[in-house]
């Protein structure tokens, strides 16, 4: 079986609507060139459909002809490439899931690695991409996407910022201690002092100990404007958050 055939017969046998890249394909490894000419040839002949650059799918016949992937697809192609994972979900899709607010939002946005901004319309969801604050990396997706509410906790819509910071408060008593170590680390090296000192916060309502270096970290002359209620939250001056 030449490159061509070995191509065709690994993307026949690929679920009609899944996205795929060149790396999907094993012959890709030791023939590129022969790849991505098959996969092109494979595209003028209608077989398969160009997604966006170096993505494609198999298109599923609808009654009404032709039908894209889902949207769930969609997001998946965008945060994957060659097979490895280079971002997740933020924004308020994320907030929604989170249980942080009702919003729905049409736009989707990523944080990827390495990312530009830009915004594509799939039609029936647009995707917006922005530029992950830390490397991303499948073990760390949950923290990061903590991190990105706590940097963006008085702009979520139709939200309190209390509620917001007590649903959250739920969220951190899962972590284990090692979940909080990684996420102070990744704030420390990403994220802005406010996200820091909500995090001590977060960590005293617990009653668990914050490290020595989370504390220094932070400016002792900055304060915090977030709005809280000290009744709901009397260690926020511990961490200069008015």
């Amino acid at each position: 079986m030449n490159i061509t055939q070995a191509v065709e017969s690994k993307i026949k046998a690929l679920p009609t609507g899944q996205v795929f890249d060149y790396g999907d394909l094993p012959e890709y490894g030791r023939a590129p060139d022969a790849v991505v000419k098959a996969v092109n040839r494979l595209v003028a002949d209608g077989m398969v459909t160009r997604l966006l650059k170096g993505k494609f799918y198999v298109p599923k016949q609808g009654v009404l002809g032709p039908r894209k992937p889902s949207d769930n697809e969609l997001i998946r192609a965008m945060l994957y490439k060659n097979g490895r994972l280079r971002g997740y979900v933020t924004g308020i899709a994320l907030f929604n899931r989170l249980g942080l607010t009702t919003q729905i939002p049409r736009t989707v946005t990523l944080a990827l690695t390495n990312g530009g901004r830009q915004t594509k319309d799939f039609g029936t969801i647009r995707v917006k991409t922005i530029s992950a604050r830390y490397p991303v990396s499948e073990q760390d997706v949950k923290l990061l996407q903590y991190l990105d509410v706590l940097q963006d906790i008085k702009t979520i819509p139709d939200a309190d910022i209390n509620q917001s910071l007590k649903a959250m408060q739920r969220y951190f008593s899962e972590l284990t201690d090692q979940d909080r170590k990684r996420l102070v680390e990744m704030a420390d090296a990403g994220y802005g002092p406010q996200v820091r000192a909500l995090i001590g916060l977060l960590f005293a309502a617990l009653d668990e100990p914050s490290t020595p270096d989370l504390k220094k970290s932070l400016n002792p002359t900055t304060t915090y404007k977030l709005a809280l209620d000290p009744a709901v939250w009397p260690d926020m001056k511990d961490w200069n958050i008015h």
